[in-house]
């Protein structure tokens, strides 16, 4: 699904209706507009929050109210990323089930606690995890905002299916933390993920919005999807790079593990896995990455100095306390199916890296979720950087 194609028709439902469906279309764009405000405010209140706890820190300086420039230098990066992240289960598997459509948009800046000592200073002394030898470290704060959208196999029957997952739809923004060794061997992240599942996720309108666009029919079922719900995730990571092979000054492969810890009502799970990487001036980071809890984009400047390109085959498993999407509403009774305790993903792709701009294609191949799921997901995830 095409990102701006998507949020365009999301937001204009009603444009590429065809007569026949003119009953459905509004009753569609009455729900949009009740859900879009809902929406918004969960951002609006994790933006706020997220503001509220930035001032509060440079507050406890008395300084900070005599000087404006304090608040916004607390801010300040020496390098930063823009990186766009689209997945779909069109991407070269033509399926559309479950897994569905994702996108994330991601801004990543580095800076130093000497830069940024009314923010970043406080989260680094505060999160044990991401605490270490100021001199020794590379920082990076980051904001996201993403969508998922999940449906059953059967897109086509309007009634509600048992037997396979429910449509749901999540919608959020996330703030993230990185503190990188300057040696470049290890790297640790924490991201806060808060957002909303349920219809003022707007996934039945995004989905049907581009299926109009397309010509292709709608998904019947989203009648039967989760009921709205606030989503909260804190999610805490470790990559290190455990081998390395360089001919000169460049990189030509190295091999990267990692492990996470994701807690909240959206998703709990613990998480392990590896990538390897193999070609030419391969950057000085810690690889690409899926939508997921403290993922989706972990470009940083460590970016190529001139034009490289590599593969990569990367796999993880987890064991799952808790998906949302699974599981059903947390509060409220709704449609739900019996997830898998263990669940992995192995994905293969390719990285083109110049020193402005990266463009990166990964497929992947996800294991059954739940005991009645008849077969394996395939969807492609592309993602482009650009560095500034």
């Amino acid at each position: 699904m095409s990102f701006a194609a998507s949020w365009w028709s999301a937001l204009t439902p009603t444009r590429f209706r065809r007569a026949k469906t003119e009953q459905r279309v509004e009753v569609n764009a009455l729900h949009l507009g009740a859900g879009a405000p809902r929406a918004l405010l969960a951002f609006a209140l994790g933006l706020a929050l997220l503001t509220v706890t930035s001032a509060a820190s440079a507050t406890s300086d008395a300084r900070a109210a005599s000087d404006p420039d304090l608040f916004w230098g607390s801010f300040a990066v020496e390098h930063g990323s823009w990186t766009l992240v689209t997945e779909n289960d069109k991407y070269f598997a033509g399926t559309d089930r479950h897994y569905t459509n994702g996108f994330k948009f991601i801004w990543l800046g580095e800076t130093t606690l000497h830069r940024s000592r009314e923010f970043l200073k406080r989260v680094a002394n505060t999160i044990p995890t991401l605490r270490g030898i100021e001199a020794q470290q590379r920082y990076k704060v980051g904001l996201a905002l993403g969508q998922e959208i999940f449906t059953p196999t059967d897109i086509a029957t309007p009634t509600l299916l048992p037997n396979d997952r429910p449509y749901a739809g999540w919608l959020y923004a996330s703030m993230m933390a990185q503190a990188q060794e300057r040696d470049g061997s290890l790297l640790r992240v924490v991201e806060v993920s808060l957002g909303v599942v349920g219809p003022s996720a707007l996934g039945e309108a995004a989905q049907n919005g581009w299926h109009d666009v397309i010509h292709v029919p709608h998904a019947e079922g989203w009648a039967n999807q989760l009921h709205d719900e606030p989503g909260l995730m804190l999610s805490w990571e470790r990559r290190y790079r455990l081998y390395t092979i360089t001919v000169g000054p460049d990189h030509i492969l190295d091999v990267i593990g990692r492990a996470r810890l994701t807690l909240g009502n959206v998703h709990t799970h613990l998480a392990t896995g590896f990538m390897v990487r193999a070609g030419w001036n391969l950057p000085h980071d810690f690889g690409t990455d899926l939508i997921r809890p403290a993922g989706g984009g972990m470009a940083n400047a460590g970016r190529a100095r001139t034009f490289g390109a590599y593969t990569y085959l990367s796999a993880e498993g987890r064991a799952v306390a808790r998906n949302i999407f699974l599981d059903g509403n947390t509060w409220r009774s709704s449609h739900s199916v019996s997830k898998l305790p263990f669940m992995g993903d192995v994905s293969a792709g390719f990285v083109l890296a110049w020193p402005r701009f990266q463009l990166t294609y990964t497929q992947d191949y996800r294991s059954k979720e739940f005991r009645t799921q008849q077969h394996r997901d395939v969807f492609g995830s592309i993602a482009l950087t650009t560095y500034y």
